[in-house]
Protein backbone atom coordinates (compact mmCIF):
# COMPACT_ATOMS: atom_id res chain seq x y z
CA UNK A 1 0.00 0.00 0.00
CA UNK A 2 1.22 3.62 -0.89
CA UNK A 3 2.16 5.91 2.13
CA UNK A 4 -0.47 8.18 2.97
CA UNK A 5 -0.21 11.08 0.80
CA UNK A 6 -2.21 13.39 2.52
CA UNK A 7 -0.88 15.81 5.00
CA UNK A 8 -2.13 17.91 8.20
CA UNK A 9 -1.68 20.33 6.53
CA UNK A 10 -19.13 43.77 -14.34
CA UNK A 11 -17.52 43.63 -17.11
CA UNK A 12 -17.19 47.01 -19.27
CA UNK A 13 -16.63 46.12 -22.98
CA UNK A 14 -16.38 48.07 -26.41
CA UNK A 15 -18.47 46.38 -28.35
CA UNK A 16 -17.99 45.29 -32.37
CA UNK A 17 -20.34 42.92 -33.66
CA UNK A 18 -19.83 40.21 -36.34
CA UNK A 19 -22.29 38.30 -38.18
CA UNK A 20 -21.07 34.98 -38.71
CA UNK A 21 -23.64 32.38 -39.83
CA UNK A 22 -26.58 32.50 -37.42
CA UNK A 23 -24.53 33.21 -34.71
CA UNK A 24 -23.23 36.39 -33.02
CA UNK A 25 -19.67 36.83 -31.57
CA UNK A 26 -19.35 40.17 -29.68
CA UNK A 27 -15.75 40.72 -30.18
CA UNK A 28 -14.00 42.98 -27.39
CA UNK A 29 -12.66 45.92 -28.86
CA UNK A 30 -10.21 47.18 -26.19
CA UNK A 31 -7.82 44.36 -26.28
CA UNK A 32 -5.91 45.75 -22.53
CA UNK A 33 -8.60 44.52 -20.97
CA UNK A 34 -8.34 41.74 -18.66
CA UNK A 35 -11.14 39.98 -19.17
CA UNK A 36 -11.76 36.56 -17.23
CA UNK A 37 -15.67 34.41 -17.53
CA UNK A 38 -15.85 32.19 -14.60
CA UNK A 39 -18.76 29.64 -14.97
CA UNK A 40 -19.90 27.64 -11.67
CA UNK A 41 -22.10 25.57 -10.49
CA UNK A 42 -24.93 26.97 -7.77
CA UNK A 43 -25.62 23.60 -6.37
CA UNK A 44 -23.88 23.83 -3.17
CA UNK A 45 -22.01 26.47 -0.95
CA UNK A 46 -19.09 25.61 -1.67
CA UNK A 47 -19.11 26.53 -4.60
CA UNK A 48 -20.22 30.08 -4.47
CA UNK A 49 -17.60 30.41 -1.59
CA UNK A 50 -15.23 29.32 -4.16
CA UNK A 51 -16.37 31.40 -6.96
CA UNK A 52 -16.71 34.66 -4.55
CA UNK A 53 -13.23 34.20 -3.29
CA UNK A 54 -11.95 33.40 -7.06
CA UNK A 55 -13.62 36.76 -8.37
CA UNK A 56 -12.49 38.65 -5.13
CA UNK A 57 -8.64 37.56 -6.09
CA UNK A 58 -8.82 38.45 -9.87
CA UNK A 59 -10.10 41.69 -9.25
CA UNK A 60 -7.73 42.29 -6.58
CA UNK A 61 -5.15 41.51 -9.84
CA UNK A 62 -7.24 44.59 -11.80
CA UNK A 63 -9.28 41.79 -13.84
CA UNK A 64 -12.71 41.97 -15.02
CA UNK A 65 -14.59 39.50 -13.86
CA UNK A 66 -17.93 37.97 -15.32
CA UNK A 67 -19.47 35.77 -12.91
CA UNK A 68 -22.00 33.25 -13.87
CA UNK A 69 -23.83 29.98 -11.26
CA UNK A 70 -25.80 27.71 -12.73
CA UNK A 71 -28.40 25.35 -11.31
CA UNK A 72 -28.64 23.16 -14.13
CA UNK A 73 -26.22 21.70 -17.17
CA UNK A 74 -28.49 23.27 -19.32
CA UNK A 75 -28.04 26.56 -18.03
CA UNK A 76 -24.33 26.37 -17.88
CA UNK A 77 -23.81 25.48 -20.98
CA UNK A 78 -26.18 28.27 -21.74
CA UNK A 79 -23.48 30.42 -20.05
CA UNK A 80 -20.40 29.49 -21.50
CA UNK A 81 -22.07 29.77 -25.11
CA UNK A 82 -22.44 33.29 -24.11
CA UNK A 83 -19.15 33.84 -22.44
CA UNK A 84 -17.25 32.81 -25.34
CA UNK A 85 -18.72 35.05 -27.78
CA UNK A 86 -17.73 38.18 -25.52
CA UNK A 87 -14.54 36.73 -25.99
CA UNK A 88 -12.34 36.53 -22.49
CA UNK A 89 -8.58 36.48 -22.07
CA UNK A 90 -9.38 33.06 -20.24
CA UNK A 91 -13.03 30.98 -18.98
CA UNK A 92 -12.42 29.04 -15.64
CA UNK A 93 -15.65 26.21 -15.43
CA UNK A 94 -16.46 24.61 -12.31
CA UNK A 95 -18.41 21.94 -14.39
CA UNK A 96 -21.75 20.26 -13.26
CA UNK A 97 -21.39 17.59 -15.80
CA UNK A 98 -18.07 17.30 -16.89
CA UNK A 99 -18.91 15.28 -20.15
CA UNK A 100 -21.73 18.24 -20.70
CA UNK A 101 -19.03 20.64 -23.05
CA UNK A 102 -18.10 18.26 -26.23
CA UNK A 103 -19.37 20.57 -28.57
CA UNK A 104 -19.96 23.75 -26.04
CA UNK A 105 -16.53 24.44 -26.37
CA UNK A 106 -15.19 24.10 -29.95
CA UNK A 107 -15.97 28.00 -30.51
CA UNK A 108 -13.33 29.02 -27.49
CA UNK A 109 -10.80 26.63 -29.10
CA UNK A 110 -11.63 28.07 -32.76
CA UNK A 111 -10.78 31.74 -30.81
CA UNK A 112 -7.77 30.72 -28.75
CA UNK A 113 -9.58 31.64 -25.62
CA UNK A 114 -7.48 29.24 -22.63
CA UNK A 115 -10.21 27.18 -20.82
CA UNK A 116 -9.29 25.80 -17.39
CA UNK A 117 -11.06 23.22 -15.58
CA UNK A 118 -11.74 24.06 -11.85
CA UNK A 119 -12.09 21.47 -9.20
CA UNK A 120 -13.74 19.04 -11.80
CA UNK A 121 -12.01 17.51 -14.82
CA UNK A 122 -14.35 18.24 -18.81
CA UNK A 123 -14.14 15.07 -20.84
CA UNK A 124 -13.92 14.37 -24.47
CA UNK A 125 -12.83 17.84 -25.72
CA UNK A 126 -9.34 19.54 -26.75
CA UNK A 127 -10.52 22.84 -26.06
CA UNK A 128 -9.47 22.62 -22.14
CA UNK A 129 -6.16 23.81 -21.67
CA UNK A 130 -5.45 23.07 -17.83
CA UNK A 131 -6.69 21.68 -15.00
CA UNK A 132 -6.56 23.04 -11.32
CA UNK A 133 -8.13 20.63 -8.39
CA UNK A 134 -6.59 19.02 -5.72
CA UNK A 135 -4.77 15.53 -5.76
CA UNK A 136 -7.99 13.33 -6.41
CA UNK A 137 -6.44 10.23 -6.00
CA UNK A 138 -5.25 11.12 -2.26
CA UNK A 139 -8.57 12.08 -1.09
CA UNK A 140 -9.89 8.86 -1.51
CA UNK A 141 -6.55 7.14 -0.25
CA UNK A 142 -6.71 9.16 2.83
CA UNK A 143 -10.18 8.07 3.33
CA UNK A 144 -9.43 4.63 3.29
CA UNK A 145 -6.42 4.68 5.40
CA UNK A 146 -8.13 6.85 7.85
CA UNK A 147 -10.43 3.86 8.41
CA UNK A 148 -7.78 1.19 8.06
CA UNK A 149 -6.06 2.87 11.16
CA UNK A 150 -9.01 3.87 13.31
CA UNK A 151 -10.10 0.70 13.45
CA UNK A 152 -7.02 -1.09 13.46
CA UNK A 153 -7.79 -3.17 10.45
CA UNK A 154 -4.16 -4.00 9.61
CA UNK A 155 -3.77 -6.04 13.11
CA UNK A 156 -7.02 -8.06 12.55
CA UNK A 157 -9.92 -6.26 14.35
CA UNK A 158 -13.52 -5.99 13.09
CA UNK A 159 -16.09 -7.37 12.50
CA UNK A 160 -17.18 -3.99 12.08
CA UNK A 161 -20.60 -2.89 10.18
CA UNK A 162 -20.05 -0.29 7.25
CA UNK A 163 -22.23 1.21 4.65
CA UNK A 164 -20.92 3.56 1.89
CA UNK A 165 -22.08 6.77 0.75
CA UNK A 166 -20.73 8.04 -2.50
CA UNK A 167 -21.07 11.17 -5.08
CA UNK A 168 -22.86 12.26 -7.91
CA UNK A 169 -22.38 10.36 -10.73
CA UNK A 170 -21.58 13.03 -13.66
CA UNK A 171 -18.37 14.34 -11.09
CA UNK A 172 -15.72 11.88 -12.32
CA UNK A 173 -14.00 13.54 -8.79
CA UNK A 174 -16.70 11.31 -6.96
CA UNK A 175 -15.97 7.60 -9.09
CA UNK A 176 -11.73 8.61 -8.33
CA UNK A 177 -12.42 9.24 -4.46
CA UNK A 178 -15.14 6.09 -4.10
CA UNK A 179 -12.52 3.40 -6.24
CA UNK A 180 -9.38 4.54 -4.14
CA UNK A 181 -11.21 4.31 -0.98
CA UNK A 182 -12.81 0.93 -1.88
CA UNK A 183 -9.08 -0.54 -3.31
CA UNK A 184 -7.84 0.25 0.31
CA UNK A 185 -10.85 -1.25 2.15
CA UNK A 186 -11.83 -4.57 -0.44
CA UNK A 187 -9.29 -6.52 1.24
CA UNK A 188 -10.94 -6.17 4.83
CA UNK A 189 -14.45 -6.76 2.84
CA UNK A 190 -12.86 -10.16 2.00
CA UNK A 191 -11.11 -11.21 5.35
CA UNK A 192 -14.96 -10.15 6.91
CA UNK A 193 -13.27 -7.44 9.03
CA UNK A 194 -15.71 -5.13 7.31
CA UNK A 195 -18.82 -5.79 7.18
CA UNK A 196 -21.82 -4.60 4.95
CA UNK A 197 -24.80 -5.77 5.73
CA UNK A 198 -27.20 -4.13 2.69
CA UNK A 199 -24.69 -5.33 0.18
CA UNK A 200 -25.01 -2.05 -1.61
CA UNK A 201 -20.99 -1.87 -1.83
CA UNK A 202 -20.66 -0.40 -5.97
CA UNK A 203 -20.72 3.33 -6.72
CA UNK A 204 -24.07 2.74 -8.36
CA UNK A 205 -25.53 1.79 -5.40
CA UNK A 206 -23.87 4.22 -3.28
CA UNK A 207 -24.13 7.22 -5.29
CA UNK A 208 -25.90 10.65 -4.18
CA UNK A 209 -27.40 12.25 -7.24
CA UNK A 210 -26.41 15.69 -7.57
CA UNK A 211 -24.29 15.28 -4.49
CA UNK A 212 -27.54 16.56 -3.12
CA UNK A 213 -27.11 15.78 0.61
CA UNK A 214 -31.35 15.54 1.25
CA UNK A 215 -30.67 13.00 -1.43
CA UNK A 216 -28.72 10.69 0.92
CA UNK A 217 -31.38 11.27 3.39
CA UNK A 218 -34.29 8.16 2.04
CA UNK A 219 -31.36 5.66 1.77
CA UNK A 220 -30.12 6.30 5.12
CA UNK A 221 -33.28 6.16 6.92
CA UNK A 222 -33.46 2.62 4.58
CA UNK A 223 -30.35 1.47 5.92
CA UNK A 224 -31.05 2.02 9.52
CA UNK A 225 -34.38 0.82 9.53
CA UNK A 226 -34.32 -2.49 7.43
CA UNK A 227 -30.72 -3.79 8.42
CA UNK A 228 -29.75 -1.88 12.11
CA UNK A 229 -32.50 -1.84 13.95
CA UNK A 230 -31.30 -4.22 16.54
CA UNK A 231 -27.58 -3.80 15.50
CA UNK A 232 -24.83 -1.28 15.45
CA UNK A 233 -23.66 0.64 12.12
CA UNK A 234 -20.02 1.42 13.16
CA UNK A 235 -18.74 3.19 9.81
CA UNK A 236 -20.18 4.86 7.56
CA UNK A 237 -18.38 6.24 4.18
CA UNK A 238 -19.29 9.75 3.81
CA UNK A 239 -18.04 11.85 0.19
CA UNK A 240 -18.13 15.11 1.79
CA UNK A 241 -19.29 16.93 4.42
CA UNK A 242 -22.84 18.03 3.75
CA UNK A 243 -24.11 14.52 3.27
CA UNK A 244 -22.27 13.47 6.53
CA UNK A 245 -24.47 15.94 7.91
CA UNK A 246 -27.71 14.25 6.91
CA UNK A 247 -26.31 10.84 7.52
CA UNK A 248 -25.54 12.10 11.34
CA UNK A 249 -28.66 13.64 11.80
CA UNK A 250 -30.24 10.50 11.32
CA UNK A 251 -28.47 8.71 13.41
CA UNK A 252 -29.31 11.29 15.94
CA UNK A 253 -33.07 10.78 14.98
CA UNK A 254 -33.35 6.81 15.36
CA UNK A 255 -31.40 7.20 18.55
CA UNK A 256 -28.38 5.19 17.21
CA UNK A 257 -24.54 6.24 18.72
CA UNK A 258 -22.24 8.07 16.28
CA UNK A 259 -20.52 6.14 13.67
CA UNK A 260 -17.04 6.39 12.10
CA UNK A 261 -17.69 8.64 9.68
CA UNK A 262 -15.85 10.39 6.96
CA UNK A 263 -16.26 13.84 5.41
CA UNK A 264 -14.92 16.13 2.44
CA UNK A 265 -14.55 19.91 1.85
CA UNK A 266 -13.45 21.45 5.49
CA UNK A 267 -17.04 22.70 6.11
CA UNK A 268 -17.48 24.95 9.28
CA UNK A 269 -20.09 22.97 10.73
CA UNK A 270 -17.92 20.07 9.96
CA UNK A 271 -15.24 20.93 12.22
CA UNK A 272 -18.03 22.13 15.21
CA UNK A 273 -19.67 18.77 14.52
CA UNK A 274 -15.55 17.22 14.87
CA UNK A 275 -15.42 18.72 18.29
CA UNK A 276 -18.75 18.24 19.59
CA UNK A 277 -17.33 13.80 18.99
CA UNK A 278 -19.80 13.55 16.53
CA UNK A 279 -18.00 13.84 12.90
CA UNK A 280 -14.82 11.43 12.92
CA UNK A 281 -13.37 13.46 10.18
CA UNK A 282 -13.01 15.32 7.28
CA UNK A 283 -10.97 16.28 4.08
CA UNK A 284 -10.07 20.02 4.04
CA UNK A 285 -9.93 20.87 0.37
CA UNK A 286 -8.64 24.69 1.19
CA UNK A 287 -10.35 27.19 -0.82
CA UNK A 288 -7.44 29.59 -0.66
CA UNK A 289 -4.89 26.98 -1.66
CA UNK A 290 -7.10 26.48 -4.80
CA UNK A 291 -8.27 29.59 -5.68
CA UNK A 292 -5.11 31.08 -5.60
CA UNK A 293 -3.13 28.91 -7.46
CA UNK A 294 -6.06 29.10 -10.24
CA UNK A 295 -5.23 33.04 -10.71
CA UNK A 296 -1.71 32.64 -10.77
CA UNK A 297 -2.36 29.78 -13.77
CA UNK A 298 -5.02 32.58 -14.96
CA UNK A 299 -2.52 35.26 -14.90
CA UNK A 300 -0.38 33.32 -16.90
CA UNK A 301 -2.45 32.14 -19.40
CA UNK A 302 -3.41 36.05 -19.88
CA UNK A 303 0.34 36.82 -20.06
CA UNK A 304 1.39 34.26 -22.60
CA UNK A 305 3.30 32.34 -20.45
CA UNK A 306 3.39 28.51 -19.21
CA UNK A 307 1.75 28.30 -15.51
CA UNK A 308 2.81 25.83 -13.35
CA UNK A 309 2.46 22.35 -13.70
CA UNK A 310 3.13 19.47 -11.30
CA UNK A 311 0.83 16.33 -13.59
CA UNK A 312 1.35 15.81 -16.93
CA UNK A 313 -0.09 12.09 -17.06
CA UNK A 314 -2.91 11.58 -15.10
CA UNK A 315 -5.58 13.31 -16.46
CA UNK A 316 -6.76 11.67 -19.94
CA UNK A 317 -10.08 13.27 -20.57
CA UNK A 318 -10.38 11.13 -23.39
CA UNK A 319 -8.98 13.26 -26.49
CA UNK A 320 -5.92 14.92 -24.40
CA UNK A 321 -4.06 14.55 -21.48
CA UNK A 322 -5.32 18.05 -19.28
CA UNK A 323 -1.72 19.48 -18.03
CA UNK A 324 -2.96 19.87 -14.45
CA UNK A 325 -1.57 21.67 -10.71
CA UNK A 326 -3.05 19.92 -7.91
CA UNK A 327 -2.93 20.80 -4.68
CA UNK A 328 -2.66 19.15 -1.17
CA UNK A 329 -5.56 18.60 1.18
CA UNK A 330 -5.33 17.87 4.92
CA UNK A 331 -6.97 15.74 7.48
CA UNK A 332 -9.11 17.55 9.59
CA UNK A 333 -9.86 15.52 12.74
CA UNK A 334 -10.47 15.77 16.80
CA UNK A 335 -6.36 16.04 16.98
CA UNK A 336 -6.11 18.87 14.95
CA UNK A 337 -9.49 20.53 14.72
CA UNK A 338 -8.70 23.66 16.47
CA UNK A 339 -5.33 24.49 14.77
CA UNK A 340 -7.69 24.96 11.65
CA UNK A 341 -9.31 28.39 10.23
CA UNK A 342 -13.05 28.24 9.80
CA UNK A 343 -13.41 28.56 5.86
Amino acid sequence: MKPMRIFYAALIFIFGIIASSCDTIIVNADEDTKTVAICFPNTTPSWQRNGDALKKLLEEENFVVDMKFSDTVEKQQADVEEVIKHRPKCIVIGAIDSAAFVDTLKPAKDLKIPVIAFDRIIFNTDAVSYYASFDNDSIGDGMGEYFEAALNLKSGEGPYNIELFAGGDSDNNAHIFFNNTMKILEPYFNSGQLVCKSGQKTFADACVADWNSENARPRIKELLTKYYAEDTLNVVLSPNDEIAGVILEEFAAAGKPFPIISGLDGDPKAFERIRQGQQTFTISKDPDVLTAKCVRMIKAVVEGTQPDINDVSTYDNGVIVVPAYLCTPMIIDKTNVDMVKNQ
